[in-house]
């Protein structure tokens, strides 16, 4: 089976380059790194869809609140210009709240939402950080929680394999185990100390690639980095050569 398309996630840029201030600038540096699309997008949608085609790149997804997903409608609307069909949804309704209460009402919220995005045609992904793998309820770790409680016909994961070490577990282990309900991929490194370029941190991603061609359900891998001691451009086309120059993908 193909591979997923790649994408980056805009986070990177933070405060050093703004897409809705530099989007040539943004999309010139993603495009000669070699994405297939990005993840995150200007606020004027027709512009942003304009120069994507104009680059050859693809509008990957949006990511939300949960709140944010209440009322779906303004979310919806900007996709269908952007071209994109893809929302990762991250944490709860608050960060502070993480009680099995907190959980339930997100779950029941998330499955609500993803029937009316996927109503539109849009896929719903619960991207998750290490919080999730931390206990709530008993031995019953978040993820224990998400996992029994979404319904995967209209709601999946987003898997960030640096969250996913960071709370404890091995990534690999863990994308084996739940690949059929694993629809979005966040590739993320950290190095023990801080975020760092794909291949300069502590992830197998040796480990993960072995697995990544049985996880046919995947629709994205989306290179995600929080910050960066490095030009964000610079960043972004660091990680995206590991990946072509290590695994040829």
């Amino acid at each position: 089976m193909p591979l997923p398309p790649v994408g980056a996630q805009l986070i990177v840029f933070g405060r050093h380059d703004d897409i809705n201030k530099n989007p040539d600038g943004i999309l010139d540096t993603l495009r000669n790194a070699g994405y297939d699309g990005v993840e995150g997008g200007a606020k004027d949608a027709e512009m942003y869809r304009r120069k994507l085609d104009e680059r050859g790149l693809r509008y990957a997804a949006s990511h939300t609140g949960l709140r944010a997903l209440q009322d779906p409608k303004p979310l919806i609307e900007y996709l269908k210009v952007v071209g994109g069909s893809d929302v990762c949804n991250s944490g709860l309704f608050t960060w502070e709240g993480r009680s099995l209460q907190d959980y339930k009402d997100a779950i029941v919220a998330l499955n609500e939402a993803g029937r009316k995005l996927r109503d539109e045609g849009i896929h719903l992904h619960y991207h998750n950080h290490d919080f999730e793998f931390h206990k709530v309820d008993g031995d019953k770790r978040g993820i224990d929680l998400l996992l029994d409680g979404l319904d995967f016909d209209v709601v999946d994961l987003c898997v960030d394999v640096a969250w996913v070490m960071r709370g404890g577990d091995d990534p690999a282990s863990f994308l084996q185990k739940h690949k059929d309900r694993i629809g979005y991929l966040h590739l993320k490194d950290h190095d023990g100390e801080d975020w760092a370029e794909l291949g300069r941190g502590k992830v197998d991603f040796h480990a993960i690639m072995r697995i990544l061609p049985e996880m046919t359900g995947v629709r994205w891998a989306v290179i995600e980095q929080d910050t960066s001691k490095l030009n964000p451009h610079e960043s972004v086309t660091i990680s995206r050569r590991y990946l072509r120059d290590t695994f040829g993908y």
